[in-house]
């Protein structure tokens, strides 16, 4: 069909299309933040409808939809009709006192007109109205993707900065105790005033960060709440932990190789420079057929009934009309405007090519270069995970000490704040890695979030 909905643009993503990706990649052993957390899945999902970047893109979808209607119309006949009324007097003779005539007139009209032949210029410009439609659910799809990343990295920067705010409550708990301690030294004499004010700055300084780790952390989750489209978050609906990931070398390395033969040529963006390309190229055929001869057909339909008056008498005459006919429009000179728009239509795909080229030749060193930082945050996190199992190791000792009474309970709180410290530092290990990976993914275009997009947005993928 020519045209398309417009209530398409604004329903729900509802199709899937692991069909498509999963011909295009091998499988991914490596977890996403998503397949850990289910909440953020939900959101991934709902932000689709509700994120102001969608809503946005949404709009612009509509918009190309309503300018295909406008450019498809020079397809069409044109209809129209008229009417018309009147009344007039005619004078008659020359003597001071004339005879007169009175008429009434009524007119009926319509006519037709359809383009036969302008020489392929009204398909074109209908194509390029179709070819701005792919352009911007292409646009649609990348900023999806470029909104997930987004949304994932913020969701475990927010678990991240929970867990931050944690460990400074349980500083402030070991802080106070401190200071109730000097206080106490204070009071029996073994400790003097300085001692005492210096506890109290640490507890000033221990109350400090816990209001700035809690405003810090309310205002990340309300940034969050913007970017998703979300009214409200509930702190425990945020993760307390971030599990360790699972990764693969032989994957990532697959998933590179499969770029660099197909995949390179297929992403959102690639596939937009193809369109821009088709569309410079129909652009060029409307400027080169403009001084052509266009042949319409013309087709009319009209009726006049006139009832006059003469004396005593009234006569009334109708009359009908209909013709058909070709009509030939021929713009001779237009002042070289055709020679300009030809220039301009040339230079738009010369400009396509190599902006094309460009992103290519630079996407894919980005992807190699992605590649290798993906597999330092990998390295990174290894190493992390191994500093993090002598932290456990070491909790589990110092619990074994405090159950045989050789750790005091000072040693035992400061062995947890030690363990709270190393498991942040991990959480932080592990949220790198998996920005990385999302990233990784998105960029080669091939990130599992796209199977919530409809198949539409995948229909004109090579």
């Amino acid at each position: 069909m020519l045209y398309r909905p417009l209530k398409l643009i604004f329903l729900a993503i509802l199709g899937v299309c692991p069909a498509i990706l999963s011909a295009q990649t091998p499988p991914l052993p490596a977890t996403l933040p998503e397949d850990f957390f289910p909440g953020l899945r939900d959101i991934l999902h709902s932000a689709l409808q509700q994120s102001p970047q969608m809503i946005s893109q949404n709009l612009n979808l509509a918009t190309q939809e309503a300018n295909r209607y406008e450019a498809a119309a020079g397809l069409w006949p044109g209809i129209g009709a008229g009417a018309g009324v009147g009344a007039g007097q005619n004078a008659v003779g020359l003597s001071a006192l004339p005879r007169t005539s009175v008429f009434e007139s009524y007119t009926y009209s319509l006519n037709a007109t359809q383009p036969l032949y302008h020489w392929g210029a009204l398909k074109a410009a209908a194509d390029i109205a179709h070819l701005q439609i792919q352009i911007s659910e292409h646009q649609y799809a990348q900023a999806y993707g470029q909104l997930a990343i987004t949304l994932r990295s913020q969701y475990l920067s927010l678990i991240a900065q929970k867990v931050q705010l944690r460990n400074a409550h349980l500083s402030l708990d070991q802080t106070k105790a401190s200071v109730a301690v000097v206080e106490d030294r204070f009071k029996s004499a073994e400790a003097t005033a300085d001692d005492l004010t210096s506890a109290h700055l640490g507890l000033d300084d221990a109350n400090l960060s816990i209001d700035r780790a809690t405003e810090n952390f309310a205002h990340a989750k309300r940034l969050f709440l913007l970017m998703a489209g979300l009214s409200e978050l509930a702190d425990d609906a945020i993760p307390d932990e971030i599990p360790k990931p699972v990764y693969s070398a032989d994957t990532v390395a697959a998933l590179l190789q499969n770029f660099e033969s197909v995949g390179l040529h297929d992403t959102f963006q690639a596939q937009i420079y193809d369109d821009q390309i088709k569309a410079s190229d129909l652009n060029y055929k409307i400027a080169k057929y403009r001084l052509y001869p266009h042949l319409d057909l013309q087709l009319g339909l009209g009726q006049q009934n006139e009832n006059q008056v003469s004396g005593s008498s009234v006569s009334n005459n109708q009359v009908f009309s209909d013709s058909v006919g070709l009509g030939i429009g021929w713009s001779v000179f237009d002042g070289f405007a055709t020679r300009g728009a030809k220039l301009a239509a040339l230079t738009g795909k010369r400009q396509a090519e190599r902006d094309r080229q460009t992103y290519l030749d630079q996407t894919l060193e980005q992807a190699r270069e992605s590649e290798q930082q993906l597999v330092f945050s990998a390295r990174a996190m290894a190493i992390a995970e191994r500093r993090f199992q002598f932290s456990e190791e070491a909790l589990q000792r110092a619990k074994d000490n405090f159950k045989l009474h050789t750790l005091s309970q000072a040693g035992m709180d400061q062995a947890t704040a030690n363990f709270y410290q190393a498991q942040a530092t991990i959480f932080s290990t592990r949220a790198d890695f998996l920005s990385n990976w999302s990233g990784y993914l998105s960029l080669l275009n091939v990130d599992p979030v796209f199977n919530n997009l409809s198949t539409r947005f995948f229909s004109n993928a090579k």
